[in-house]
């Protein structure tokens, strides 16, 4: 050390620790917060939409077993009716399903067309009940060999069951259309 340097006589400077990251400003733990909130809020709605919609799933896993019965089966005015029926049962089950408990007397009580015209317009597929590849629903699960394009019967239901958007405002309105036809 040289006595006539003074700068070598100081002592080094002591830098302070780093800054952590904890413990967290205040403004952190509310952004953490707020973002766990939507968190939640996303799965309980998402929770909630699958449980609506479960009835939607059950309903296409009935559809496709009917129909892979339906093809494994030997073709015959049998097989075609029983398909019908059960085309016509499951889309009748599915829409009490989906409608509040005060409607299920109404909606029971649909037959013929305006069962096909509820059809229609539950899916905006006008006019496929009614019209279209549908129309056998109205009259089918009683004929004795009803003539049905299967295929055509089977994308129509699976259509609708997947596009069907029964509210009970719409479920009313349909309803009065449907009695005044």
């Amino acid at each position: 050390m040289n006595p006539q340097d003074p700068l070598a006589q100081l002592n080094d400077i002591h830098l302070p620790e780093p800054i952590g990251w904890w413990p967290l400003a205040w403004g952190w733990w509310l952004l953490i917060a707020l973002l766990l909130i939507v968190l939640g809020a996303l799965l309980w709605q998402g929770y909630r939409r699958q449980r609506r919609q479960r009835y939607r799933r059950q309903a296409m896993a009935l559809l496709e077993h009917a129909y892979r019965d339906y093809q494994r089966s030997d073709p015959g005015p049998t097989t075609r009716r029983h398909y019908v029926q059960q085309v016509s049962q499951l889309l009748r089950r599915t829409a009490l399903s989906a409608l509040p408990e005060a409607r299920e007397a109404e909606l029971a009580a649909l037959k013929g067309p305006q069962w096909l015209r509820f059809l229609d317009a539950g899916a905006g597929l006008e006019p496929a009940f009614t019209e279209g590849p549908g129309h056998i629903l109205a009259d089918g699960p009683y004929q004795p060999d009803p003539k049905v394009d299967v295929e055509a019967l089977h994308q129509l239901a699976a259509q609708w069951i997947r596009r069907h958007r029964l509210s009970e405002r719409r479920v009313q309105q349909w309803l009065a259309e449907v009695h005044h036809a």
